[in-house]
């Protein structure tokens, strides 16, 4: 007899011949594996398990309709009804989601990365079904479709695990960090859907996707270029004082040596993160870390650059434009100099609601945000966007990207400001790598 019991399946030694195949490991008397090995090496066993408690199924009054993109992704994906679908952002993932919970019509656990886009698919789902709550650390509400954060889910994922038959997992790339993809790994549900725009991760653990959602079905910007506004990058070089690049070259100078010196290539992603690792016992690798970081300070954060943020502003006084910085400090800096709304996540959700409602509804032409509106939140009707300061990573800069590639708008633009003779031009290199892919 296998049987569910906090978030693993337990059985007797005597149904070893059915499990060989599996990872499990013996305790006591038992065999102990996870719900989710069963879902997708012996699925014909998941009716054998004792202890599952499925919620009802919900009541769909419709299920979405789908652009034709849409459409054709969401069939490949339904072959096997587990995997993971990766769209551009702006091309409707979250209807794609939508669409399996109400074809297949089983109770659905729906995992999000903010409790802003945990309000953003409650209100979606409003259109397709009643039966809907949530489980965060605000409200715990199980409802036959409930949205959930990656925080409260994997928190919960014993107690969640026995009564879902379907996971969505939204920006699926967060899943496998160690304390979320317990959320999968505790779970019995035998339907898988994940939806990104960017899977890839710098630590490389999407490789582990695999085998907790299923495989990936991708659609780039060229099979959905006729659906989304056209689009521009535009990259402006500034010059900082000369008294600030002086620092600057200074305070980089003392890490690239430490690197050099420890056999490393500065220009590494890797390297930085073996700085990191050596600064817990190594003073000189913590004075190398610090003025790397004073020194990035300095490209990304220049007056000259909100000079040019300034000259933008006006150029688009009557487009809709969203600046994105790296930093909160930017973020309000621009914020009282231009009198424009900040999206933090230091503001109160209310307050974050009622600006976008604003810029929604013209009464701001303008929102700068640190961070907050990279991943997944919906924001109409934006045509322009400024980079302020990023980092190396494509996936940030996608989503950026995507901000303003809507459905119906009209020609997009990207303006990137980088501080000319610093490493800004190698992390601008490194982030539109994957760019090459949507021409």
């Amino acid at each position: 007899m296998l049987t569910y019991k906090n978030g693993l399946i337990w059985a007797k030694a005597d149904i070893l011949e059915k499990i060989k195949e599996l990872k499990y490991k013996n305790f006591k008397d038992q065999i102990v594996l996870y719900p989710s090995d069963i879902v997708f090496k012996k699925p014909q066993l998941i009716g054998e398990i004792k202890g599952l408690m499925f919620l009802p199924e919900p009541n769909v009054k419709k299920s979405p309709d789908l652009r034709r993109y849409q459409s054709e992704i969401y069939e490949r994906w339904a072959e096997k009804k587990k995997g993971v679908i990766v769209m551009p952002t702006g091309a409707g993932k979250t209807l794609v989601g939508i669409k399996a919970v109400c074809d297949i019509h089983k109770p659905a656990l729906c995992v999000v990365p903010t409790l802003s886009l945990v309000d953003q698919w409650l209100e979606k789902f409003k259109d397709f079904s009643d039966d809907i709550g949530e489980w965060t650390g605000r409200r715990k509400a199980l409802a036959p479709i409930t949205v959930s954060t990656y925080d409260s889910a994997s928190i919960s994922a014993d107690f969640l695990g026995n009564k879902f038959e379907i996971l969505i997992f939204d920006e699926v790339h967060h899943l496998p960090s160690e304390n979320y993809r317990r959320i999968a790994l505790f779970s019995i549900a035998q339907y898988r859907m994940g939806l990104t725009a960017t899977l890839e991760r710098e630590d490389n653990l999407h490789e582990l996707i695999k085998d907790l959602v299923g495989d990936t079905y991708e659609l780039s910007y060229k099979d959905v270029e006729d659906f989304l506004a056209d689009w521009e990058i535009k990259q402006i070089k500034v010059r900082i004082s000369r008294e600030n690049y002086s620092k600057y070259r200074e305070l980089m100078s003392k890490y690239i040596s430490f690197c050099i010196k420890q056999g490393l290539d500065p220009r590494e992603k890797t390297s930085f993160l073996r700085v990191i690792n050596m600064s817990a016992h190594s003073q000189e690798a913590r004075e190398a870390l610090l003025s790397h970081r004073l020194a990035k300070d300095i490209s990304k954060n220049s007056g000259e650059k909100l000079e040019v943020v300034g000259q933008l502003i006006q150029k688009h006084q009557n487009d809709k434009i969203i600046i994105f910085t790296d930093s909160q400090s930017m973020a309000y800096r621009i914020s009282e100099t231009f009198l424009i709304p900040c999206i933090t996540s230091d503001i109160p959700q209310e307050e974050r609601q009622k600006y976008m409602v604003g810029f929604s509804s013209g009464v701001y032409h303008a929102i700068v945000s640190a961070h907050v509106l990279d991943e997944g939140i919906d924001v109409p009707d934006a045509s322009c966007a400024i980079v302020v300061s990023g980092s190396s990573s494509s996936r940030e800069f996608i989503q950026r990207l995507g901000r303003i590639l809507r459905p119906s708008k009209p020609k997009a633009v990207l303006y990137e400001i980088i501080s000319a003779g610093t490493s800004e031009k190698f992390s601008s290199e490194r982030r539109k790598n994957k760019l090459e892919d949507f021409d």
